[in-house]
């Protein structure tokens, strides 16, 4: 029994040492190093898309790239070269809309989940340049202004929140409660108001001169439940239709 006993530690005893080694440290030392091998692995083809309506995908007619969410990864196709780049979401939520500026140099996303964010990107260095965070649930839509200024970001049925960003200074400059689906969001031409439209309804929202920047809204035709609006130029003739409501 103890010649069974004196060779159990002796087996310890070596296997600690053999821990101790400097072979074995170097062994430790050796996995940060396979850590960034995987760091340089790079995405090369995105197949499949997560879009579930028109506000998940957009199009730059400048530069002719296709948009779409992929999970957390934005895909920038370009369909006449057939190749993609991609814009990765470090917070790993799922992208569930997104929009091209007017002079395709920049795209915004909305989040899904919890607290989500909408995020600004740089399309050509494929780095975010902003972060506007307001919403609880999920951001619907997504649209700049023709003038660059303000973005646009309507949330979930649950959130009930439509939020006007000036994107460049990180702060919200009008805000309203909004209780209905909403699929799509699109700015006037002179980005004095813009649109949306969901189920059975389309509404018109103005900015408030008041120093309060609260939003306005024309509330307008009940639609059937399957229309939706994608753009509100030329709309103008309509508003006799509408009574104005202040929410």
């Amino acid at each position: 029994m103890a010649a069974a006993a004196a060779d159990s530690n002796s087996i310890t005893s070596r296997i600690r040492n053999l821990l101790r080694s400097p072979s074995a440290l170097g062994l430790r030392r050796s996995r940060p190093v396979a850590r960034d091998v995987a760091e340089r692995i790079t995405l090369d083809k995105v197949l499949g898309i997560t879009a579930s309506n028109s506000s998940s995908l957009a199009c730059d007619f400048t530069t002719g790239l296709v948009a779409y969410p992929a999970g957390c990864v934005v895909v920038l196709c370009n369909p006449k070269k057939n190749k993609q780049s991609h814009i990765l979401n470090a917070s790993r939520k799922t992208i569930c809309s997104l929009a091209f500026s007017p002079d395709g140099k920049f795209l915004v996303t909305g989040e899904s989940g919890h607290l989500p964010a909408v995020r600004v990107w740089d399309v050509a260095e494929k780095t975010q340049v902003a972060e506007l965070q307001c919403h609880k649930y999920g951001v619907s839509c997504v649209a700049f202004s023709p003038n660059m200024k303000y973005i646009v970001s309507v949330g979930y049925q649950h959130d009930k929140l439509v939020n006007v960003w000036d994107w460049k200074k990180n702060s919200i400059v009008a805000s309203n409660k909004i209780s209905s689906k909403v699929t799509a969001v699109s700015f006037s031409e002179d980005s004095s108001y813009f649109v949306t439209a969901g189920n059975r309804h389309v509404k018109f929202w103005y900015l408030s001169d008041s120093k309060t920047c609260k939003v306005g809204y024309y509330h307008c035709l009940r639609l059937p439940s399957n229309l939706a609006c994608n753009a509100c130029h030329h709309i103008k003739n309509h508003f006799s239709l509408a009574k104005y409501a202040d929410m």
